[in-house]
């Protein structure tokens, strides 16, 4: 039971791109408006973050450590952390967001260092990143309601329905053999975004909440657009007469 390859800092994808606001020609250029700091922190953690664990993975290899135990632990962690979101320990959670975030990492460079990797390992990593996001989202929600904010409590449904929404679309894509990694707020962004939020402390988090709602839907539009132009691009296959 391991893990492979995951959405979280996925390598080789460069759907990820960081663009600079008003730049000519650049329709992506409003993006750094909703979203762009989550956007440029979680580009260099996919870049360095890696790197810097990889050491550490080695030793979990050698200690025989397995790939589900690490996805185990993270999806732990995020009990906990949800847990710190809903008794107002904002930043209490935002920080075990990270450290889980970092097992999330880990059991996929475990399972593709020491090469066991299997499709049971990366659907079961698959399954606990959707329960884990929507666990977090819980444990945001009961804060939110233990203090009487109900209209951002309605925000934050619109941000978990699109959260789930980028994931599933990229599934039922790759289902039909469709690569569909566009779309600048990944899983990434989304926990990079609510730790910033949680460390930020109440109002830090309802501006990521907001954020998050509109932004991870507008992803799901996007995606559905790349393949639906890809679609369109692509000329009809040509029937041979006999």
């Amino acid at each position: 039971m391991v893990c492979q390859q995951r959405e979280l800092f996925p390598q080789g994808d460069t759907s990820h791109r960081i663009v600079v606001e008003g730049s000519p020609g650049n329709p992506d250029s409003a993006r750094t408006l909703c979203g762009g700091l989550p956007l440029v922190i979680a580009r260099h953690l996919r870049i360095w973050v890696p790197a810097f664990l990889r050491p550490l993975a080695r030793v979990f290899i050698r200690l025989g450590f397995r790939p589900d135990w690490l996805t185990g632990v993270g999806f732990l962690l995020n009990l906990v952390a949800a847990a710190a979101f809903a008794t107002a320990s904002l930043r209490w959670g935002a920080a075990i967001i990270l450290v889980a975030g970092l097992c999330d990492i880990l059991d996929g460079q475990v399972a593709r260092e020491g090469r066991t990797e299997t499709k049971f390992g990366a659907l079961l990593d698959s399954t606990t990143d959707r329960y884990s996001e929507i666990i977090l989202y819980f444990g945001i929600g009961t804060y939110l309601m233990r203090q009487g904010d109900w209209l951002v409590s309605g925000i934050l449904f619109f941000a978990l329905s699109g959260s789930l929404m980028v994931s599933y679309v990229r599934a039922r894509a790759e289902g039909l053999g469709e690569d569909c990694k566009v779309g600048f707020m990944q899983r990434p962004e989304r926990l990079v975004g609510l730790a910033l939020g949680g460390l930020c402390g109440h109002e830090g988090l309802v501006i990521i909440l907001v954020v998050l709602a509109v932004t991870t839907n507008y992803t799901v539009v996007e995606r559905l657009a790349h393949i639906r132009n890809k679609h369109k691009s692509t000329p009809p296959p040509t029937i041979q007469e006999p």
